[in-house]
């Protein structure tokens, strides 16, 4: 009875009922990450599945199996067995136009191994997977912010943000970590793997931080990146204004320097300037207050003097002639 069940898996061969299955043909994108997924019929669960590479099925190169955990890893590949919704799923990363080939989901067994045949194909890529502003500038003392964007299939990877005009050769100022976060000195690198945006945070800004710098994802081989070049900008200095002179200096009374006005009155204006203006005003106030009395005093005693006088028989004498009106 045994003999009889075990003889149709013994001599399985691919065309015939197939107990794995997947898609016929998938496509993925230079520099970027492709996942296929398979399933089996029940009964399969406990076998070993592989990932396979060639046309012909008897003799495709094996790039990755499961061992015990059901999962593996090998290079650039990937596979994980969730044996509970019995499927089998494939990742490839850092994809290669290369990669473009024929592939199988396959099972380990005594025997013949059954597989289902995926025809994968790597389209190009952009040039670069991760972009974003070519020049950004910032205020001394300030913070600036910059932002860089890069395309599907690239979430999972490391970032970081280096410093210098070549790319190889540049220096990583901060990465990010397992939270998809980093921070070093006055830089700090966020990954929004949801949006797929990567921000990067630079404050307390000095004159000197002016220079090129990468947006850059970390792969095997090598990395790719986008230039962003960053100017900071002298900070503004405090410029004193009519306006704001009257608010933080006292108000200085000079005379103003143009000809005597005609209509008698003495023209007094408000002058902001330095400390030798505000010494002449002061000089000027003393002058006004000392000498006004001194005038008012003279002019009373002038008056006084002409005052008319009146005799003894009602009319007035003018103290200047003597003479008396009859």
């Amino acid at each position: 009875m045994y003999l009889l069940l075990l003889f149709p898996l013994l001599f399985w061969v691919p065309g015939s009922s197939v107990p794995i299955t997947g898609p016929e043909a998938v496509r993925g994108l230079e520099r970027g990450v492709l996942t296929v997924q398979c399933r089996y019929d029940p009964g399969w669960e406990t076998y070993r599945k592989w990932w396979c590479r060639g046309a012909v099925w008897g003799s495709c190169k094996i790039l990755v199996k499961t061992h015990g955990s059901a999962f593996g890893v090998k290079e650039r590949v990937s596979i994980w067995d969730d044996q509970t919704n019995r499927t089998l799923t494939v990742t490839m990363k850092e994809l290669r136009r290369e990669d473009t080939d024929t592939y199988w989901c396959g099972i380990e067994r005594t025997g013949s191994d059954p597989g289902f045949h995926v025809k994968v194909t790597i389209d190009p890529g952009s040039s670069v997977p991760i972009t974003g502003p070519e020049e950004v500038r910032g205020l001394e003392r300030g913070v600036l912010t910059v932002q860089c964007r890069y395309d599907p299939g690239w979430e999972t990877y490391l970032k970081w943000w280096c410093r210098g005009p070549v790319l190889g050769s540049c220096k990583i100022l901060v990465e990010t970590n397992e939270s998809a976060f980093g921070e070093k000195e006055r830089v700090s690198i966020r990954d929004n793997q949801t949006n797929r945006t990567l921000t990067v945070t630079m404050k307390e800004l000095r004159r000197e931080d002016t220079d090129t710098y990468w947006c850059a994802i970390e792969r095997t081989g090598r990395d790719p990146g986008f230039p962003v070049k960053v100017t900071i900008d002298p900070a503004t200095t405090a410029v004193l204004t009519p306006t704001s002179a009257i608010t933080s200096t006292a108000n200085a009374f000079t005379v103003p320097d143009t000809p005597e006005d005609t209509t008698g009155f003495l023209t007094v204006t408000s002058q902001h300037s330095d400390g030798r203006s505000l010494l002449s005003s002061t000089r000027f106030l003393l002058l006004v207050f000392l000498e006004v009395p001194l005038l008012l005093s003279m002019l009373g005693a002038v008056l006084w003097v002409n005052r008319p006088l009146r005799g003894s028989g009602g009319g007035s004498v003018s103290p200047a002639l003597g003479t008396s009106d009859q």
